[in-house]
């Protein structure tokens, strides 16, 4: 008779937290100023007319239309951003007083949200990266945003704090769905339930981060969202919450 070696017995229970994956936007940086005010700006010196809420109701009905998009073809691929933005601008002046942008205009938009002075990193992240680098733990962006935003985090000096860095419009594939989720993981070397991804918002992030099979935690700045359990006000809470079971 020969004998048969036990199969290895397979650990049970969540397993260890060995990445953490960040969205970018309103989550690592945000636009300073805000993007109404400088739309503001420039829309007023392009001849436009209108209200601050006129403004803010034209933005938000033209980012719904846009999020209704697949998140890989939200700003047109690598080469049809230009594109994009001109449509996307054009929308929301027709909105206002159905007129369209002039070329000088939207080259001052697009000057202005490429520029690093433009954009602020929040005081939180670089102490919770550097406590969680110092864990050993892998850390990436996963972000929906065109493909400036490499160039934008070398600028803002974040880039070197990540082993990877997701974007919608180079990967082709945005949040919500798993692929950009599961494609990041697989670049960190790490199975999607050994990963922990942190964004603002509950659908792209939060949802889209555990239908892939990742934990999630949503930040959530303006307490939005106070009954949901895994929510946090700030990163830096980040750590507390890496020892904690999945739920």
């Amino acid at each position: 008779m020969t004998s048969r070696a036990a199969p290895e017995e397979q650990p049970s229970g969540p397993r260890v937290i060995r990445a953490v994956l960040f969205d970018a936007g309103a989550t690592l940086l945000y636009p300073d100023p805000p993007v109404e005010r400088v739309y503001a700006r420039v829309f007023t010196d392009n001849g436009v007319r209108f209200t601050d809420r006129e403004l803010f109701d034209a933005l938000t009905a033209t980012w719904i239309e846009v999020q209704r998009e697949p998140a890989g073809d939200r700003y047109g691929g690598v080469r049809g951003e230009a594109d994009f933005w001109r449509a996307f601008l054009n929308r929301v002046r027709s909105l206002l007083d159905g007129g369209t942008l002039t070329d000088e205009a939207f080259a001052a938009l697009a000057a202005h949200f490429r520029a690093p002075e433009s954009w602020t990193v929040f005081d939180d992240v670089l102490p919770v990266l550097d406590e969680l680098s110092g864990r050993g733990l892998s850390l990436a962006i996963v972000s929906n945003w065109d493909s400036y935003l490499p160039r934008l985090l070398e600028l803002k000096g974040l880039a070197g704090r990540f082993a990877a860095v997701s974007v919608s419009a180079i990967e082709e594939t945005g949040k919500p769905q798993p692929e950009i989720f599961q494609r990041t993981c697989r670049r960190l070397g790490v199975a999607p339930a050994e990963a922990l991804h942190v964004g603002d918002s509950l659908r792209e992030d939060y949802e889209g981060a555990r239908a892939a099979g990742l934990r999630a935690l949503l930040l959530d700045r303006a307490a939005a969202h106070e009954g949901l359990p895994d929510r946090i006000a700030s990163l830096a809470e980040i750590p507390g919450r890496l020892d904690e079971p999945p739920r």
